[in-house]
This record gives structure tokens, sequence and C-alpha cells, in this order.
């Protein structure tokens, strides 16, 4: 007979283990109080152990606020905050590993090598979580805050206020950045923004971006292929934000959604906007090479959107500055393949010099469709609308003024409530030519062979419209007219 284990079998030897888990967490003592910043930036550091295991990191940087405090954000008192950082993995020496450096200038550096020597080179990679929370003082004031992580997402607390007066940004490789929207519209009307900067930027590589933002004097976004949806604020106390705002985002791959809904319908449909935004000139530029662009926003003295082969999908809100030297606001959509479509709701105008006082210029505006006046009427817009094969669908509203002309090989369809055709071909791509009141507004339309529809005032079949000129190419080469 054989031993206890059985004939042929030999005794159970344990494999090789790992040391057990292990976490390391630090305190940071920070200072928040004008002429200060601070930095935060994790980190993976290229080491001699490229033919180790590469290890994997994850977790999360938040920032919140502590308490509540009569404090302005102005004040030039020591407002003391915190920062804690837990490091933890299934192994002592990998948690050891991670190393945490910090700077009398406030600049906190969390290193994780790219790769260990590994106790197991065929199961699971060696794995590290980083979690990291910012605990600031309740209206809590510094310059410059700068979060860069690599592996993290990044998230503000619902309950956040404090103030990065200069410059917010916040930059991630794969991780998410989250602003947490607010609860309903009540909500959103009386709660302050959660991140309050003269400037924010934001940039990620495949991290989505999502949340609700203020546009103060300057948001710019870049994300290669995250996607991106924002609901935004447009109130701003800034003493040096209150006459000019800028919104930049762009992408690669990743789909943009900007809402506007203290302003704007969600719904397109009213000619007229829910609210009246603050009285600024804003500029806006929304690009993308193949994600959608669906945008619910304000422009005044500029805006830009384009799509390479995305559709853009466009609720726009014109604000017409009379105190500008030329008067002239400028629109641009293009794309290659993509759909457009734009639907322009009924202006607010300005014609009172521009003041440093945000609620002097806000007393100035009045919705045009209320007051039908000449000055009432959306003139000043040069707007440029191009497709190489993508349709392209604009709807103005009835105040738009202007000339027009539109070209292309495709179906091309014009209508208004009054108008005089200019000029009018009969070969070659249509092209036609004309007028609608005696604004200054000018529309181009260009289009190699996707189908132009230009409809000012009601859709065509709606009480008051009627049709200027359709004209289209059948497919024998003929061009069929209808009045």
């Amino acid at each position: 007979m054989g031993d206890k284990f059985g004939a042929g079998l030999q005794p159970y030897l344990p494999a090789p283990s790992p040391l057990r888990s292990a976490t390391s967490r630090h305190i940071l003592h920070v200072i928040f109080n004008r002429g200060y910043s601070l930095s935060i930036e994790q980190m993976i550091e290229r080491n001699g152990h490229q033919k180790g295991r590469e290890v994997e990191v994850s977790g999360c940087l938040q920032v919140r606020s502590l308490g509540e405090s009569n404090t302005p954000f102005w004040g030039n008192s020591m407002q003391p905050g915190r920062i804690h950082v837990e490091i933890t993995s299934e192994n002592e020496e990998l948690t050891a590993a991670t190393s945490l450096e910090r700077t009398d200038e406030q600049v906190i550096t969390i290193k994780t090598p790219f790769a260990l020597d590994w106790w197991n080179q065929e199961g699971r990679a060696p794995h590290v979580t980083i979690n990291i929370t910012v605990f600031t003082p309740f209206r809590g004031c510094i310059d410059v805050l700068a979060l860069k992580v690599t592996n993290l997402d990044v998230s503000l607390h619902i309950g956040l206020n404090m103030y990065a007066v200069d410059t917010t940004v916040i930059t991630t490789a794969s991780g998410n950045v989250h602003v947490p929207f607010p609860r309903g519209e009540v909500d959103q009307q009386n709660w302050p923004p959660i991140l309050k900067s003269r400037q924010i930027f934001i940039y990620t590589i495949s991290g989505n971006i999502v949340g609700w933002l203020p546009l103060h004097h300057l948001l710019k976004i870049q994300s290669a292929s995250g996607n991106i949806s924002l609901d935004l604020d447009l109130k701003s106390t800034y003493w040096n934000s209150t006459v000019h705002a800028n919104l930049s985002v762009e992408t690669i791959s990743g789909n943009i959604d900007i809402k506007t809904r203290s302003i704007l319908y969600d719904r397109i449909g009213s000619r007229i906007a829910k609210k009246e935004p603050p009285a600024r000139d804003y500029v806006v530029e929304l690009t993308s090479v193949s994600g959608i662009i669906d945008a619910h926003v304000v422009m005044a003295s500029r805006g830009i959107f384009r799509s390479e082969v995305g559709d853009l999908r466009l609720q726009l809100l014109p604000m017409l500055l009379g105190s500008r030297d030329d008067g002239v606001s400028h629109l641009e959509t293009a794309t290659t393949r993509g759909r457009t479509t734009v639907f322009m709701l009924e202006p607010l105008h300005c014609n009172a010099p521009v003041a440093d006082d945000a609620a002097s210029i806000m007393a100035c505006f009045e919705l045009a469709n209320t007051i039908r006046s000449p000055s009432s009427n959306l003139a000043g817009l040069q707007s440029i609308h191009r497709s190489i094969s993508g349709s392209i669908m604009v709807l103005y509203p009835q105040s738009w003024t202007g000339e027009f002309s539109a070209e292309t090989w495709g179906k091309l369809t014009v209508t208004g409530p009054s108008g005089t055709i200019t000029r009018s071909n009969t070969g070659g791509p249509t092209v036609v030519e004309g007028l609608m009141g005696e604004g200054t507004s000018s529309l181009r339309m260009h289009n190699n062979s996707g189908d132009l529809a230009l409809h000012v005032g009601e859709p065509q079949g709606s009480s008051g419209a009627s049709t200027v000129r359709t004209r289209s190419h059948s497919g024998d080469g003929l061009v069929n007219e209808a009045l």
C-alpha cells in the first residue's frame, strides 16, 4: 500500500504568494490665500525594470469643501486646507514603491514605477489604487489650481465652494472628469457654480468630461477620444469677465454635447429664449474631426462649428453688440460628410456702449421679438455654411434680413415671408442669390453634392411662409423649378 498521499502522488507544495496588502496614508496641510497656488500631479515614472511586470494604477482625485465660513474669497486671512492621500496595493513593497513629494510652493507629486520585478509572472499584474482628496476651506481662495493625473479620475464634490481666482487646469490621460449637475432647475438657478475660476482648462486623452461648468472669461476643453457633455452656467461675478466670454471645445473622435439649460430650452422649436443671459461678447468655437457636435449655446461676435465627418446640430441664441466698431457678428459651420442643422433664435440686442459694469450692460438688452423696430432685426450677422456632401438645413427667425446666396449640385430650397431673387442659373450647379428685407446680414451656403435648405421665419407650409425658389437636379440632368 502506498502512503497516505496515495500512490504516485506528491505532497502539495504551495506556490509563492505575495505579501499581505498594505495601505499608506498621508495628510498634507496647505494654505488657501491670494498669492498661493496648489499643484497635484500623479504620474508613472519610467525606471530600470522595463522587463518586469507593468504596474496598473487606478483611483480618484476628489476636491471638496470643509464646512462653512464667513470669510470672503478675496480676504487675506490664511485659510488652512488639507490633502489626504491613500495608496493601497496587495503588496507592501508595491505600496512603498509609490512615492510622494512636496515642495514649499505647494507642488505635490505622486509617482508610481512603470514596472517592477514581480513575484507572479503569469497571474494578475501588480495593481495600485491611489485615492486623493483635497479638502478646501469653504470659499477658500488661491490663485491657481492645477490637477494633472495619468491614471485617475477627477471629481469635484457637489458641495464644493472655492475660488481658484486666476486659473484652474485639469489634465487626465485615461481618467474621466466629473463635475456634478444641479439636482434640478431650481437648484441650478440658486446654486453658485461649483468651480470658480476666471480661466478653466480641461484636457484628456481618452477620458470623458461630464458636468456643470461655468463660463467666466475662458473655458477651454480638449480631448482626443473622450466624449464631452456639459451644461454651461453663464453667470459671472468676476470684475474682469463682465465683457467677454470665450468657449473653446475640441475633440478628435469624441462627441461634443453642450447645453445652456438655464437660458435655452432643451427642445428645439421656440424662437424665444427661456431667460436672458448675462450681456457679454460670447465667442464660441466647437470643432471635431469625426465626432457629433450637439450644441445649444449663446454666441455674439463669433461662432465657429466644424466637424469633418460628424453631424452638427445647433440651437443658437445670437447676441448682437451694437457697441462693436463694425457691428458685425460672424457664424461659420463646416463639415465634409456630416449633416448640418442650424436653428436660430430671435436675437438679443445691445445698442449702448459696452461697460465694465455687468448690471448696466444687462439693462440694455431686450428680446428682439417683443419690440418690432428696425433695430430689432437680426442684422449684421455674416453667416457661412459649407459642406462637401453632407446636407445643410438652416432655420433663421423672421427677423433675419439681408442678402443670401446658395450653390450646390444637390437639391436647393429657399423659403421665407418675402424675398427677391436677384440671380439664378439653369446649368451646372444650382445657384440662387437674393434678398430678404433691407437688413445688413449676409448668408452664404455652399455644397458640392449635398442638399441645401434655407428657411426664414416659419418652415414651409406654415402660415405666413411662402416659397421663394425650389430647384433640384433630376436624375436625367434637367433642372426643375417651382415658385
